[in-house]
């Protein structure tokens, strides 16, 4: 009787101790977890929310906890409406009707029924109830969603603004944001493809009114009807008349033939200069001929010019870059600000070699210092680590 106990406790203590303490469920930019991590998290988030059903952070945490989870093991299947995230939201709507957290996640997952929530509706009623001490990712998220579906709204300033202030992206990458902003010609276009080369932009420009001249798009954005109907007014160009059904001769690829249509349009009807970021794979859906490397960004231009020469110019009087060998701040505490800054490096190194041929040699120095200490300091996975240093040393030997 004693052995069978002491058997019990000691594995109920091994349950206990495996078992994962519940925490914030941040973005997997900010900090990347295994698959099984968010299965576990859902589990620890399911027992807050069990002992007390009104906890609107518990629900929060529960609800992304189990998204991570099913988006990354392929645990929707074919109907996404019987997923375990779907179930988690009826059952939050049953337990918190009406409730800023509840339209918060309806903006991240939407029913097939949820209309409103398909028009935006629940983006609106989120900010209505928004708490004072809105977690900053969160507050971010509300701030670009605004501006897909409703573009002019004034709440779009102000959310960007307090996104800001509240240092919600590190430094870094709001610091090789601010590189590709600068060193746009005037009344620029510039295309976009996710959170890190599209949100601390657009941040800039409205919590410090800097280079508000420039256009960002955000390819994604270009499938949204309330964003391009706002875009088209302040291009002062019409609309593309396409018709979605007509690209289904592409298959599967359908998409990136109708984002490359939407593109050109814009570039054309518009006559401004259009850059992308370098992070875009969506640059692939164009004329790669027509598209240069300007240092930390791409221009496209149907006619051949010496972009060496612009690129130069860049590192040389525009860009600030002595950041890439600092140490890191407090507030850099993503792992994708070091991906972030290894790009500099791939984008970079060739023009060191171009500054010793151009006799340009402080330049040339100043450039190689500044991008070895970023690799020096970095810690990423090692062969990837190894290749980026080895592309460096390639490039000062050259």
């Amino acid at each position: 009787m004693n052995k069978t106990l002491f058997i019990t406790l000691a594995l109920a203590f091994s349950t206990l101790c495996n078992a994962q303490k519940a925490e914030t469920i941040e973005s997997f930019l900010t900090n990347s977890h295994e698959t099984e991590w968010y299965g576990q998290q859902a589990q620890a988030w399911q027992e807050k929310v069990d002992a007390n059903p009104q906890d609107q952070w518990a629900w929060r945490n529960l609800f992304r906890a189990t998204l991570y989870h099913e988006q990354f093991s392929g645990g929707w299947g074919e109907n996404q409406d019987e997923s375990r995230t779907a179930d988690i939201l009826r059952k939050m709507e049953a337990a918190l009707p009406d409730s800023y957290v509840l339209n918060l996640c309806k903006g991240r997952f939407c029913l097939s029924n949820d209309e409103a929530a398909r028009r935006g509706d629940n983006i609106h009623r989120a900010i209505e109830l928004m708490p004072e001490n809105v977690y900053p990712e969160d507050l971010e998220y509300l701030a670009v969603r605004l501006w897909i579906t409703d573009p002019d709204n004034p709440l779009v300033k102000e959310l960007y603004t307090r996104s800001y202030k509240n240092r919600y992206f590190p430094a870094r990458i709001m610091q090789f944001n601010r590189n590709m902003l600068i060193c746009m010609e005037p009344n620029a276009l510039y295309f976009s493809n996710g959170d890190l080369d599209t949100e601390p932009m657009k941040m800039l420009q409205e919590a410090l009114d800097e280079r508000t001249d420039v256009t960002i798009v955000n390819v994604a954005f270009l499938h949204a009807k309330s964003f391009m109907t706002a875009l088209y007014r302040k291009l002062g160009i019409k609309p593309l008349d396409i018709d979605v059904q007509d690209y289904g001769k592409y298959g599967d690829d359908w998409y990136t033939h109708y984002e490359a249509d939407i593109i050109m349009h814009l570039i054309k009807e518009s006559k401004r200069p259009a850059y992308f970021s370098p992070t875009n794979p969506k640059i692939s859906i164009l004329n790669r001929d027509s598209i240069y490397n300007e240092g930390l960004i791409l221009k496209y231009s149907p006619r051949p010019y010496n972009n060496f020469d612009v690129a130069m110019h860049n590192v040389r009087d525009v860009y600030h870059l002595e950041y890439l060998a600092e140490p890191n701040l407090v507030h850099d505490t993503w792992y994708t600000s070091e991906m972030t800054d290894m790009n500099h490096v791939t984008l970079l190194a060739h023009l060191i070699n171009r500054f010793r041929k151009n006799g340009e040699h402080a330049q040339a120095e100043r450039l190689y210092n500044i991008l070895k200490s970023c690799v020096k300091r970095c810690r990423i996975d090692p062969d990837r680590q190894e290749m980026i240093e080895q592309t460096l040393e390639f490039w000062n030997r050259k």
